[in-house]
């Protein structure tokens, strides 16, 4: 589950972090309170589970009293990735020198966790060559890790404590909600103000979302993830553009990994769990159909407890009602197998045996 901006920043006070002050807004009548416990100048941030909310124009500096209404009523009515701005974040804004960036994530191929600070914040850190990596386990980052960190930014004197006590704070809230992600992006300094988180992410693990009934107010279930539990998928929605499914979490997860190696983003993780029927893998791909952000689907089944030949027959339905619009790149292998395979093929639909060859395929599919 990934929270919202502003949900994500009352943790972040929980947990002693810096943020702007700010107000949630849902309606234009409540710009004159904003503007006075706000203030100008102010940015108005649309409230999306969405990355890269800049570049779309998501995010409106406000410099004077003039500009306010018709830039809210303009944010207000945009629709980004297919998703209506509903909500608002008004925030106070923070002038600052250096935007960086800090985050720490779970790193599946370690079978540990990273902390990741960069000297550039406010961009995509997949594009950034120059940061500093820490990996540890369960004991969490260790005094000297800190240290090498604030040591990478040339932080001297009480910038260097501050920032240290920062990221503490920042991996005190990562471990408290069982996090799978949590990111500042970007992180302001400036002399005068110190630093401040002007964004906030966190993503938790929904099967961890039991432990912690502080968080039950912060969840808002959607269509699609009603329709997830209710087949019993694993759904996460990711920030790329290639749906990732296949059958059993392990699976999904290592294909993951390999989809990312070929320089492709995920755009979610979809587990359809063992015993897949063709019911199930109709209603995976009417769910996938429904997001706006994918252009593709990898699927990686093994037939083991599902059967091939039921995946097969899902794909074919979707096809038949039309749900199956988008490129479809598939590993089958296991139970069924052959038959699957030529089914798929009397319909002009390819599969392979082997997943670098399906791999290969996306990635021609990538870079025609």
């Amino acid at each position: 589950m990934r929270l919202l901006e502003h949900q994500a920043k009352v943790l972040f006070k929980q947990y002693g972090i810096p943020v702007p002050e700010g107000v949630l807004l849902t309606g234009e009548g409540q710009l004159p309170s904003a503007l006075e416990s706000v203030g100008l100048p102010m940015v108005l941030k649309a409230q999306l589970p969405l990355g890269g909310r800049g570049k779309a124009g998501a995010i409106v500096k406000v410099k004077d009293r003039e500009e306010l209404l018709p830039s809210y009523r303009q944010l207000s009515s945009t629709t980004i990735s297919g998703l209506p701005v509903t909500e608002i974040l008004a925030e106070r804004f923070v002038p600052h020198d250096r935007e960086l960036y800090c985050s720490y994530f779970q790193n599946r191929s370690l079978r540990g966790f990273s902390l990741i600070v960069a000297r550039e914040g406010g961009v995509d850190v997949e594009t950034v060559r120059d940061k500093f990596v820490a990996d540890f386990f369960l004991e969490g980052p260790s005094p000297g890790q800190y240290e090498e960190a604030a040591t990478y930014l040339g932080l001297e004197g009480q910038d260097r404590a501050s920032f240290v006590s920062l990221l503490k704070s920042l991996y005190d809230l990562y471990q408290g909600v069982e996090g799978d992600l949590v990111e500042v992006n970007p992180l302001a300094y400036s002399p005068g103000t110190g630093f401040v988180a002007l964004d906030a992410k966190v993503v938790v693990d929904d099967n961890a979302l039991f432990r912690h009934p502080e968080l039950k107010g912060l969840v808002r279930r959607d269509a699609v993830e009603e329709d997830a539990e209710k087949y019993g998928f694993n759904f996460v929605p990711l920030e790329g553009d290639v749906a990732v499914v296949g059958n059993g979490a392990g699976l999904v997860l290592a294909t993951l990994d390999m989809v990312s190696s070929k320089g492709v983003k995920p755009g979610c993780f979809l587990d359809l769990g063992g015993g897949a029927s063709a019911e199930r893998v109709l209603a995976a791909l009417k769910l996938l159909n429904s997001q706006p952000n994918l252009k593709a689907y990898f699927v990686n089944v093994f037939g083991g407890i599902t059967n091939s030949v039921y995946v097969a027959q899902g794909i074919l339905q979707a096809r038949e009602q039309g749900i199956l619009t988008k490129p479809l790149i598939m590993r089958l292998s296991g139970a069924g197998e052959e038959e699957a395979r030529e089914m798929l093929a009397r319909e002009g639909l390819r599969s392979y045996v082997d997943e670098q060859e399906a791999l290969n395929a996306l990635e021609e599919w990538r870079s025609p």
